[in-house]
């Protein structure tokens, strides 16, 4: 009889031991699995674009994604810890209030588009959305924010905008360049026939006179609006830029011929610098530049145009500097506006032209002050072309 009882004892203990085994086995693949799982979670977090910020139920932050930290400036050692209505203070008060709002049980932030100001001034829209984290109860335990950095999203929303105001002006430039331009010659003609054949003076030379001057200035005005509509594509080509510049310098200086007081300087670095762009319409464009310098210094000064590489070498740089008054801080956010001109007699399309020429071309162009005072014009070409980003600029309208 006891020899039965060791044995089914033994036997006991033998399915015992088969069992903590197994157990044991399935707590060391529950915590591998836990291990690869929390691994996988801080991989994903990690890698993901958009920013995350995780909150207790007090408004704690727990935890902020590195695309969080980039996206705000901050380090995440800065956030985590902090009260979210502490962290997200000046300037950014909307992100905090859109967490706070989700947090007291108010309904979940599914879509808001809010404007940060970060560190240095600069200002950011961002798209958020703020969801409440509950606990295995179902209790609230907290909250998470997702946001995004919209600002090439806006950009691009921009762009449209534009192409529907090009296309616009290119449907009615169509209609109006004809009904315009064909009275405008039939009246010129007329004057210019007057003016040869009849003797007259005084008052009426004065008037015929008039009649051709304005006639002129709308053909002027007419034209510059049928250049800015109908802009023709580029026709990229590798360009050498010393004799380019050395080209637009010397017909600035036939230009402004007879005044003394004029200094043009041309600078290239390195001096073999070359650049794929359509050679005529960049003309166009620094010729432009050039000549509104010269105007605005009234024909005494210095003059630079110079072209260097980034620090990349992806990017050409054009700027063209005057040491003139400058551009005044109330017109410097419509300078490149159609129609909005501080020039008597300016038909407000110069520089919207040339933003145009530039963009075609994958470019940008701003406006600042030169260092040594005045005012400056900075172009950036891209050395390589984006064909996606080219394919998608704005079709020049042909009218």
């Amino acid at each position: 009889m006891s020899w039965v009882l060791s044995g089914l004892l033994l036997i006991a203990c033998a399915v015992l031991l088969r069992r903590l085994r197994k157990a044991r086995a399935d707590s060391l693949m529950a915590a591998a699995c836990e291990c690869s799982l929390r691994t996988d979670l801080r991989n994903v977090l990690a890698n993901l674009g958009s920013g995350l910020v995780i909150t207790d139920r007090h408004g704690v932050i727990q935890r902020v994604n590195p695309a969080a930290a980039r996206i705000l400036g901050v380090g995440e050692e800065a956030l985590v810890g902090q009260v979210v209505a502490d962290a997200f203070d000046e300037g950014r008060r909307e992100f905090a209030r859109a967490v706070v709002q989700v947090l007291s049980g108010g309904e979940a932030v599914a879509r808001r588009e809010i404007l940060l100001t970060l560190p240095g001034g600069r200002q950011l829209p961002a798209g958020i959305s703020v969801h409440s984290v509950r606990d295995e109860t179902g209790r609230p335990a907290g909250a998470v924010a997702i946001f995004q950095d919209l600002s090439e999203v806006n950009t691009m929303r921009e762009r449209m905008r534009e192409n529907d105001r090009l296309a616009a002006i290119g449907e009615l430039s169509a209609s109006i360049a004809h009904e315009i331009r064909n009275p405008l010659g039939s009246i010129r003609g007329s004057a210019e026939l007057l003016a040869a054949e009849l003797k007259v003076g005084g008052q009426e030379q004065r008037l015929l006179a008039l009649i051709l001057k304005e006639s002129e200035r709308v053909n002027r005005i007419v034209s510059d609006f049928l250049a800015y509509a109908r802009l023709r594509p580029a026709v990229r080509q590798l360009s050498e830029l010393k004799p380019f510049l050395e080209d637009v310098a010397f017909q600035v200086r036939m230009h402004q011929q007879g005044r003394e007081g004029l200094r043009i300087v041309t600078a290239i670095e390195p001096d073999d610098l070359l650049v794929l762009m359509d050679p005529e319409q960049m003309q166009q464009v620094l010729l432009n530049l050039s000549l509104n310098a010269c105007e605005a210094m009234e024909g005494r000064g210095t003059l630079t145009l110079s072209a260097t590489l980034d620090e990349d070498n992806t990017v050409c740089r054009l700027v063209v500097a005057d040491t003139g008054p400058g551009i005044a801080p109330e017109v410097g956010e419509t300078l490149f506006r159609p129609f909005v001109t501080t020039k008597a007699g300016g038909t407000g399309l110069g520089l919207p032209v040339v933003q145009r020429v530039v963009k075609a071309h994958g470019g940008e162009v701003r406006a600042g002050a030169a260092p040594d005072g005045g005012a400056e014009f900075r172009i950036d070409l891209p050395l390589v072309l984006d064909t996606a980003e080219t394919a998608a600029a704005p079709a020049l309208l042909a009218v």
